[in-house]
């Protein structure tokens, strides 16, 4: 019996040690889960930080120009890109659609109108033994969404894919892939503007010219023509670069209460008494003081002597903000279809602008377009006559990127691997994307990308024989010259998609034979 007992005692105690044993294992189990449950899952980084919210400016459309930062021209469209991604994202399937969609996330894109001077166009090019094979619920699809051409073609030659997007750039482009043998189908996205500034940068018809009655003030620029583009020293003289001038005067100096109008009539009368006395220009005839005499004289002065106050003009439209770090310089394009396009520059005075593009991101852009001032009053300063000159290079950048890569390294991998790619909400075959071409042309000029009229004051002196008292003006200068490397953008003022972004390391160069 005891033998018994004792046997079922070490059973027992078997048990429990398994049943401990199991317990412990099951608390692992748990535990793990648990955790597993509360840590973050692990996603593709770079994919998260770019991913798309809706059409604003974001990282995405500045993540081309840091992996590209390569110090010299650089132009890309990041709205042509995105519309690439979503045709593309319409015919992938599984892990192929998934890339994509980490990366064009909530993105809305736009449905634009063309017109003479905007061309907005996609279209698949297939091979002619491959038309069957196309789905036709996928030409549909971009066709609807898209407004896509669906052609097909025998890819002996590039000559039919050239010829459609020249004609739809406006011939900026006219030669857009070489050699496409080897290829099935193209998918191409073509984005053109030919559009002209709102005014001109500076104006070629007439001058813009300050000059305040009775204070040392004076402000020009000659009309623009064939011979006075400006000579820009840019890039630590590195080129002479051919450049346009801009300028902005606003006068917030009341001196009439400043120096007090009893103390400018008193010293401005006896000014023109001791001019009198010392006696009168060979060009006066007869006595000056029955010319004009002095009360006559300063009462005529005290009128004019104020004119200009609380004014602001400028040569052309534009918008700026400048701190210790940056300059920046906006202009609005002529508004087409009711929307805006806003040239906004941008340039780094204290670092290269290397070292600025991998430093900043969307949201710094963001604030500096957002603290952009117009040519308001209330944009400058009480109590002086600020005075915003600039002068402003041209450029014409015809840039190519290195989309495939740029992507791959964005997370979209599976479409460009022939093993891996998954487009079969495409076409009834395996395929893959084996390339793709993105290629841009921006023209910067004074015309635009592909007039204001100022107040003249005229600072005669009123006396007949030529007598006239300039008072020194506190003046504050704004220097908005634009003379070093800088990048640009193209954007939708309402929207604030950016339609076109780059870098301008070389501008067009000044050419003697302009004289």
């Amino acid at each position: 019996m005891e033998k018994d007992q004792n046997v079922e005692t070490v059973n027992n105690n078997k048990y429990n040690s398994i049943m401990r044993i199991v317990i412990v294992l099951l608390l692992f189990i748990v535990i793990a889960l648990g955790i597993s449950l509360l840590l973050p899952i692990k996603i593709n980084k770079e994919s998260s930080k770019y991913r798309l919210n809706g059409n604003s400016l974001q990282d995405f459309d500045l993540y081309f120009l840091k992996l590209e930062n390569e110090e010299k021209n650089k132009a890309y469209s990041p709205i042509a890109i995105k519309y690439a991604l979503k045709m593309l994202q319409e015919g992938s399937v599984g892990n192929s659609k998934k890339q994509i969609t980490d990366v064009i996330g909530t993105y809305d894109y736009g449905r634009y109108t063309n017109t003479e001077t905007m061309s907005f166009v996609n279209a698949l090019f297939v091979r002619d033994s491959l038309k069957d094979k196309i789905k036709s619920k996928y030409i549909s699809s971009i066709k609807d969404k898209y407004d896509a051409d669906v052609i097909y073609d025998s890819f002996n030659t590039s000559d039919k894919i050239n010829s459609w997007v020249g004609n739809r750039t406006f011939n900026l482009i006219d030669n857009m892939v070489d050699d496409i043998s080897d290829k099935n189908f193209v998918l191409l996205n073509t984005l053109a503007i030919d559009m002209d500034w709102e005014n001109k940068i500076q104006d070629s018809d007439r001058p813009y010219f300050i000059n305040y009655h009775h204070r040392k003030f004076l402000e020009y620029i000659g009309p623009l023509n064939a011979k006075d583009y400006t000579n820009l020293k840019f890039n630590d003289n590195a080129m002479e670069a051919k450049a346009v001038k801009i300028s902005a005067v606003a006068n917030r100096y009341d001196i009439i209460n400043s120096l007090g109008m009893e103390n400018i009539r008193q010293n401005v009368i006896n000014e023109y008494k001791k001019w009198l006395e010392e006696g009168a220009p060979k060009s006066c005839s007869g006595d000056p003081t029955k010319e004009m005499p002095a009360k006559v004289y300063v009462d005529k002065y005290l009128q004019e002597i104020n004119i200009g106050y609380d004014d602001v003009t400028s040569s052309t439209d534009f918008m700026f903000y400048t701190d210790d770090n940056v300059k920046v310089f906006a202009k609005d394009l002529k508004e087409y279809n009711g929307i805006t396009l806003q040239y906004v520059g941008i340039m780094p005075t204290k670092v290269s602008l290397k070292k600025y593009i991998d430093g900043i991101n969307s949201s710094d852009i963001n604030n500096l377009i957002n603290n952009l001032k117009g040519i308001e009053l209330d944009s400058f300063k009480d109590g002086v006559i600020t005075k915003v000159e600039g002068t402003i290079p041209v450029f014409d950048i015809l840039s190519r990127i290195n989309l495939e890569e740029d992507l791959n390294k964005l997370g979209i991998t599976d479409v460009f691997d022939s093993k891996k790619a998954n487009l079969s909400n495409l076409i009834d075959s395996k395929v893959y994307l084996d390339s793709i071409e993105h290629k841009v042309d921006v023209d910067f000029s004074n015309d635009g990308i592909k007039e204001a009229d100022p107040v003249t004051l005229e600072g005669l002196g009123s006396s007949k024989c030529g007598f006239d008292y300039l008072y020194e003006v506190p003046i504050e200068s704004i220097d908005l010259t634009f003379d070093k490397p800088y990048l640009f953008l193209v954007r939708d003022k309402n929207s604030g998609e950016v339609w076109f972004t780059g870098t301008v390391y070389e501008p067009i160069e000044y050419s003697q034979s302009l004289y």
